[in-house]
């Protein structure tokens, strides 16, 4: 059963009391995942424009519901949440950046509240970071009450003038964000997990059955095309199978994120100027990172290749980017095609970034 069609189906009083009594839990930081409060709101509306309930009775009850359970939330991390949270800020190293956060919050006081208890997805957290933070109550509440007033008002209203398809669209919105993110997130995960555990052995079992035959055929096809040593160090043929096998990582992903936003019917968008774009910029975001980084994506570091700097180290921010920028120009890769066959293997962006791709296994 659906538990927001259930609620829809209320009527009066009890509706009103389930709504209101559901945003006092969210706002107390206990997640209702079932029924996220700009929903309720929306609801709310809806409720109130069929006549279902009166306008004045459901917002006097949810005006106090949510002030009274986000002061009752800041008071609760104010208590227990700061220690907990500062041991594992001291943990996981990320203390400064928190104590920055506070100072800012702090500094704005009132103004900051009000600004985060507006963004949807930030109401709930801005009150958590509030009381972890000390942030005084009364400058608190300063913040609270009016954005209160705003988002109730305009949430309520939404689902007074849309109605139903409100509903709908909030919930189709919902879904493809949620897919969007754990796509991007699964990849992320499969891409550092693999760079985790190539750069600790885990796959050195693998590596003469899956990474060595086809290095070794990758060095016999390049031993075969080219009579000049140099190769060994600038090699081609890895450097071609590398990029098949981050293209193939970045194609997977745009999929992914195109059939989330677009639904199955409509996947072939890939090919479309904005699915291009999404290529691009998909490639750059995953790209751009670890080569600063490490010098080496999923495919360099399968293909045993790396980008060096010329002081021979990473390449860094501003190279990575610029090299990357440069290789996404569809415009360019013609003349790449022909710099690749010169005896360092520098395409365009390698030349204007002074970075080179050398073996780093055999």
């Amino acid at each position: 059963m659906n538990p927001i069609g259930s609620i829809a189906t209320l009527s009066g009083d009890l509706l009103i009391g389930v709504i209101a009594g559901l945003v006092f839990i969210e706002e107390t930081g206990i997640p209702v995942p079932f029924a996220p409060g700009d929903l309720l709101l929306i609801i709310a509306g809806i409720a109130i424009a069929s006549d279902t309930v009166e306008p004045i009775p459901m917002v006097a009850a949810l005006l106090p519901a949510t002030v009274v359970g986000a002061t009752i939330g800041r008071e609760v991390f104010s208590a227990v949440g700061r220690p907990a949270l500062m041991k594992a800020a001291d943990t996981l190293g990320f203390r400064p950046g928190l104590e920055r956060a506070t100072h800012l919050l702090r500094r704005r006081g009132a103004l900051a509240v009000f600004i985060g208890r507006l963004i949807p997805g930030l109401r709930i957290s801005t009150t958590q970071v509030a009381g972890v933070s000390k942030v005084p109550r009364l400058t608190f509440v300063a913040g609270l009450i009016p954005s209160v007033i705003i988002y109730i008002g305009f949430f309520v209203g939404l689902g007074a003038l849309a109605g139903q398809p409100a509903v709908r669209l909030f919930h189709r919105a919902e879904h493809r964000f949620f897919v969007v993110a754990v796509t991007v997130l699964a990849a992320l995960a499969v891409i550092l997990s693999i760079r985790w555990l190539a750069r600790r052995g885990a796959l050195s079992a693998l590596e003469p059955i899956v990474l060595g035959v086809r290095r070794d055929m990758a060095d016999s096809i390049d031993a075969a095309i080219f009579r000049s040593g140099e190769w060994r160090q600038y090699p081609l043929t890895r450097r071609l199978w590398a990029g098949l096998i981050d293209l193939a990582i970045v194609f997977a992903v745009a999929i992914l994120v195109l059939t989330a936003v677009s639904g199955l019917d409509n996947a072939e968008i890939v090919l479309d100027p904005q699915g291009l774009l999404l290529l691009a910029i998909i490639a750059l975001a995953y790209r751009v990172p670890i080569e600063a980084r490490t010098g080496q994506t999923v495919g360099k570091t399968l293909m045993g290749i790396s980008v060096y700097g010329p002081d021979g180290g990473v390449p860094g921010w501003w190279r990575a980017a610029a090299r990357n920028l440069v290789g996404v120009a569809v415009v360019t890769w013609p003349i790449d095609a022909v710099l690749l066959l010169r005896s360092h293997r520098q395409r365009l962006g390698d030349l204007l970034t002074t970075t080179s791709v050398r073996r780093v296994a055999h």
